[in-house]
């Protein structure tokens, strides 16, 4: 009998053991996959801090806050800063890059005529302070959830104590379930006749948020149980309690789920969870019971009286003093006002998506936790896009057929061509369409700069020459185009700076003819239009059709003066190591020397003196710039370019169906700049040409050059051999 007993409990131990077997392979597949695939992290660049550029103390202190460094009594502390009346300090965080290991530092900030000096706590000055990349997002491959992952030396020991003590004080010596806990939740189940306590260790935890769903069986609760003794079976204390601190659920962010405590760190304190105190991690570490009911933004009080629950447990437990626990329950939350990551990143996110699909596997972005450097500039984004926003919300104020109306900007480093800020909507939030890359539009006189290049690159033409601003005709197929100014009057013979400077169409229709076509349809591809165009006479005077995006890229070699071609996004991309798995850099060959393409630059400067950008020099009255407004027929497109010494600022407005508008590039894009440049300071053009060209005074009615004492002068700058021969002293003879 006892025989066919044990045969029936064999039988009957073969699909328990099959289960267990597949329970097995579930854990650890899950497990490894949680372990190691994770999202790539996409960083900013480092904000370099420059001695001599402009700066005003309230804005490095908010640009501080922003990087989530805590002001206090002084800047001993990593992390920290302090401030007095006319100085700042801070002690600057280390980091890795591709560039290789950049140490911490202390630096003192002063702010001198409202220009930055850098100097140490010795007073020796510095030319450079950095501040740290920082995180702007992930690349998931179609995940929406927001985490930031940890290694186990990278927890906090003091939050590793208060999470186990308030959730699992026997973690450390449990097999992955708690008789006590099991025992107590049976108590008070089995008293009150309901369901009301669990008993979960943070194993058991850990397997309801990664495997199992949060019904509240008891089919349920014995499969969590065995998986959570096969996980504690496979898997080290460690690793179990890194998997729960980067697993847990804490939070709600749009339609994004937050999980993890440094991704909460971030999103409630907008700091890194190590420079947490013990009140903000018990904070969060309170939120486990309730993410919803103690979240501190919606429900603040109560996320108090929680976060004071989990202290005195601190000090029950003799991890605190009755002082000390005392103490911190006074502290105020102190959680921002939104979270860190929020849509000003998007636009920008997905120019950094699209550059890399052509050289990494979607797949291997989404799950080998690769590093990806950009040139993104913190600053200019977030101002870019207050521009843009509050901008577009004045002038659909105003103007009620504006309703609806949409924007794009697109802001590079003037030099390095690295791209530093896209908008790509005025929406207050992400809308899906980035028009920075997707909306092609005609770019109507953006397109005269690249004539002028052109004329002054052969040598035969100059700012000082004359063109005809008058009525032509051109036969296109069988019919005849018959451009007109905007003003719909002619000027008659206008020297070439005035014809740009004020935007004159049959002026450059003019220097189009002389120069051929054809000639300027090959200049603009030397300059970076890959879309392709039928070259018609139309084309001269803005037909051609490119996106925000492209148009900076098409102004780039110009503002450069030939340093950069191509505009540059994403900077290197590193694995898990730090090792460098690709650098990217952009073309800097432009077919036009230095010199053309400087003294084009310099002609440009006029459009702000005496053109159409002259409501943005009475806004910013010490700023050197070049600028070129847009407008396109019907005034369906407001475009404004401007050129300072740091940015290559492009700015597009207009409705997405292509309706008429009210406005132009002065009234319109030029208004978002001005928004822009007054938010973020930024240096002068400089003035200097390279070697090869030079600036003169020339009177503005004969091809002299002028001295000081004349009046009718202009200053202009040539090519040197294609200045006046002649001079006059502006004296009359007797």
């Amino acid at each position: 009998m006892s025989k066919w007993l044990l045969l029936l409990v064999l039988l009957a131990s073969i699909p328990f053991a099959v289960w267990i077997w597949w329970l097995d392979k579930q854990v650890v597949a899950r497990f490894e996959g949680q372990k190691w695939q994770v999202p790539s992290e996409v960083y900013s660049a480092p904000l370099v801090l420059l001695d001599g550029a402009p700066w005003r103390k309230q804005d490095l202190e908010q640009v501080l806050m922003d990087y989530g460094y805590r002001f206090g009594k002084n800047s001993q502390k990593i992390g920290w800063a302090a401030r007095s009346q006319t100085k700042v300090s801070a002690h600057l965080r280390d980091y890795m890059d591709h560039t290789g290991y950049h140490p911490a530092s202390r630096r003192i900030f002063s702010f001198a005529n409202g220009t930055l000096q850098i100097q140490d706590v010795s007073g020796k000055r510095y030319r450079t302070a950095t501040l740290e990349p920082q995180k702007i997002g992930y690349l998931y491959g179609g995940n929406t959830e927001n985490r930031d992952i940890l290694v186990f030396e990278e927890i906090p020991k003091s939050l590793i104590d208060i999470l186990t003590i308030t959730e699992d004080r026997e973690f450390f010596s449990h097999f992955g379930i708690s008789f006590t806990g099991i025992a107590r939740a049976a108590w008070v189940n089995l008293s009150s006749g309901s369901r009301r306590q669990g008993g979960s260790t943070l194993t058991q935890q850990l397997i309801k948020n990664m495997f199992l769903t949060s019904d509240r069986t008891y089919s349920r609760k014995i499969t969590e149980v065995f998986m959570a003794l096969l996980l504690e079976y496979r898997y080290s204390k460690e690793d179990i309690i890194t998997a729960y601190i980067n697993e847990v659920y804490l939070a709600q962010e749009g339609s994004s789920a937050l999980h993890g405590f440094a991704a909460a760190s971030e999103y409630f304190y907008g700091r890194p969870l190590g420079e947490l105190n013990l009140a903000e991690q018990a904070l969060l570490v309170g939120m486990v019971k309730g993410p919803s009911i103690y979240n501190p933004r919606r429900h603040p009080e109560r996320a108090k009286q929680r976060r004071n629950v989990v202290l005195d447990l601190l000090y029950e437990q003799g991890r605190l003093t009755q002082g000390n626990a005392n103490a911190l329950k006074q502290l105020p939350l102190r959680v921002t006002k939104e979270g860190k990551r929020r849509s000003v990143f998007g636009d920008y996110l997905d120019l950094v998506s699209m550059q890399l699909e052509r050289d990494f596997d979607a797949s291997a972005l989404a799950t080998e936790n690769l590093k990806i450097y950009t040139g993104l500039d913190i600053r200019a984004q977030k101002n870019a896009l207050a521009a843009m926003q509050g901008r577009v919300s004045a002038l659909e104020q105003q103007k009620t057929e504006l309703r609806g109306l949409q924007g794009a900007m697109v802001v590079t480093d003037r030099l390095s061509g690295q791209v530093r800020a896209v908008v790509g909507s005025s929406d207050k939030l992400y809308s899906g369409f980035n028009r920075a890359l997707g909306a092609v539009r005609p770019i109507g006189s953006l397109v005269k700069p690249s004539i002028y290049l052109t004329a002054i690159a052969t040598g035969r033409f100059t700012w000082w020459d004359r063109l005809e601003d008058a009525p032509q005709q051109f036969k296109v197929g069988n019919t005849l185009w018959q451009p007109q100014n905007y003003s719909r009057t002619s000027h008659g013979e206008v020297p070439m700076y005035e014809a740009l400077a004020k935007s004159y169409n049959l002026a450059t229709i003019d220097l189009a003819s002389q120069l051929g076509f054809d000639r300027v349809a090959q200049t603009l591809k030397d300059l970076g239009v890959k879309r392709p165009f039928t070259m018609y006479p139309s084309v001269a005077l803005g037909s051609l059709e490119l996106s925000p995006f492209e148009v900076a890229r098409l102004y780039q070699p110009l503002a450069s003066t030939g340093q950069s071609a191509e505009l540059g996004v994403v900077l290197s991309v590193m694995d898990q190591s730090g090792k460098v798995l690709k650098r990217f850099d952009q073309s800097s060959s432009v077919p036009f020397t230095k010199e053309a393409l400087a003294v084009t630059l310099a002609g440009m400067t006029k459009s702000p003196e005496i053109g159409t950008a002259r409501a943005a020099q009475a806004q910013l009255p010490g700023l050197r710039f070049a600028a070129k407004t847009g407008t396109t027929n019907d005034q369906r497109d407001s475009w404004f370019v401007a050129i300072t010494g740091d940015y290559l600022s492009t700015v597009w407005l207009g409705q997405d169906d292509n309706a008429p508008m009210n406005i132009t590039g002065s009234s319109g894009a030029q208004w978002v700049w001005i928004d822009f440049a007054k938010a973020l300071p930024q240096q002068s053009l400089p003035k200097a040409l390279p070697s090869g060209a030079a600036y003169y005074q020339v009177t503005k009615d004969e091809f002299e050059i002028a001295a000081d004492r004349c009046d009718e002068k202009v200053e202009l700058a040539f090519i040197e051999g294609t200045q006046p021969r002649s001079s006059t002293s502006c004296i009359w003879p007797f």
